[in-house]
């Protein structure tokens, strides 16, 4: 169950993002901004806590329960909400049970369709990807011959070093009274907004520099000060009418269908690879593209039912991400994104002063990382949709 019960979080998080996008700002506006944004996921979530326990307090049926998103705690959880609870908030020698933070990534998938898209391990400290370099590991030949080295040709493996991402959680001292199954319920909440959040902004532009690197960075290009620059457009979306769009769509999945294979970074050459495609291409693009995409694409039939259709690709596989900039698009092959992600390695009190009294805020600190598998698993494109009796390159306003 979801409630809007304020529209505080999505005006925060845009202040946030301003300011710390911003060179000029300061450590006292960025601690400002910060403070907003937690106070208002705190705020949501604990309204939202407590709304549902004073519904659901006497709820015993643990089908209706978890039905209203609410779920049956293993053994283990509740002994760590327990001691929680009787130690008066989150003690940073307490182990974090691994359930938790599977549940807020299982929920997260649900909620948000881009990380629906993405590969996520969980880990601890270096992981290593292994990924097959064939479709299998069956080979015809020789009876048992050579057989260990035709297994090393079938993989590779990428190590990823993890990096620090911090998630604030502050945690009102009324909820951790409520018992350990509302309590995690407010600590799925809150991390889950956060964590959202900042997964989304990097798998699309971040740079790579003690960050992911995102589905705009160029993995062949040159790296400065750790940064990956951007990838250049292949090719201009006009959406003009049904047969340019067959043509243009066309040569999307064409282009997605052939990808360069290396094995480490001396391998500057690579292999020339091909993969099917089909039902696993999706666009990326900013909310005010979207809408013009979709009525492009938008008839009603005889019906009168209005109906949307791509060629060659379904309206549910257009994503609107506000990371994306403004008339650029990214065809993006489904699962070709690698990315890690800890359980908690520490807990610590955040010692600034909050808006919310009577709460602590926790800085929560896990370990990820995360990069697209080959350098073609994300296109550019950009976007010029002809205006109404216009000609191609003459984009609609919004």
């Amino acid at each position: 169950m979801t409630m809007t019960l304020n529209n505080k979080v999505p005006e925060a998080l845009n202040a946030f993002r301003a300011v710390t996008a911003s060179d000029d700002a300061t450590p006292d506006q960025v601690s400002a901004a910060m403070e907003e944004y937690v106070t208002a996921i705190a705020e949501q979530a604990g309204a939202q806590v407590r709304a549902e326990y004073e519904e659901l307090k006497n709820v015993t049926d643990n089908r209706v329960l978890e039905a209203r998103g609410i779920p049956t705690l293993t053994a283990e959880e509740t002994k760590f909400y327990n001691e929680v609870s009787k130690a008066g908030g989150f003690d940073k020698d307490l182990v974090w049970p691994e359930t938790i933070f599977e549940k807020i990534f299982e929920d997260l998938e649900k909620d948000h369709p881009l990380l629906r898209l993405i590969n996520f391990q969980s880990t601890v400290g270096k992981v290593k990807v292994i990924r097959s370099r064939r479709k299998g590991v069956a080979v015809f030949g020789p009876l048992h011959k050579d057989l260990e080295g035709q297994l090393d040709a079938e993989f590779d493996s990428t190590e990823y070093t993890q990096l620090a991402l911090t998630a604030f959680m502050l945690i009102s001292n009324d909820t951790l009274d409520l018992g350990p199954r509302w309590i995690n319920r407010y600590v799925q909440l809150s991390l889950r907004e956060a964590v959202s959040d900042i997964w989304e902004i990097k798998i699309v532009t971040g740079t790579g520099n003690n960050e992911p690197i995102g589905l705009l960075k160029d993995l062949d290009g040159a790296v400065t000060g750790g940064v990956y620059p951007d990838k250049s457009s292949v090719g201009t979306l006009t959406f003009k009418d049904a047969p340019t769009m067959v043509k243009e769509f066309a040569q999307v999945l064409k282009t997605a269908s052939k990808y360069t294979y290396r094995i480490g970074d001396d391998d500057t050459d690579g292999e020339t690879k091909y993969r099917k495609v089909a039902g696993k291409v999706y666009l990326i693009v900013n909310p005010i593209n979207y809408y013009d995409i979709v009525a492009r694409v938008t008839t009603q039939n005889a019906n009168g039912v209005f109906v949307s259709n791509l060629p060659f690709i379904s309206q549910d596989h257009i994503i609107e991400s506000l990371d994306v900039p403004e008339n650029k698009l990214i065809a993006f092959v489904d699962g070709e994104y690698d990315a890690t992600q800890s359980r908690p390695e520490k807990i610590a009190v955040y010692k600034e002063t909050f808006a919310m009294k009577r709460a602590t805020l926790y800085a929560i600190d896990m370990l990820g990382n995360g990069q697209p598998t080959n350098n073609d698993a994300a296109q550019v494109y950009d976007i010029a949709i002809p205006t109404e009796g216009g000609t191609e390159g003459e984009t609609e306003t919004p």
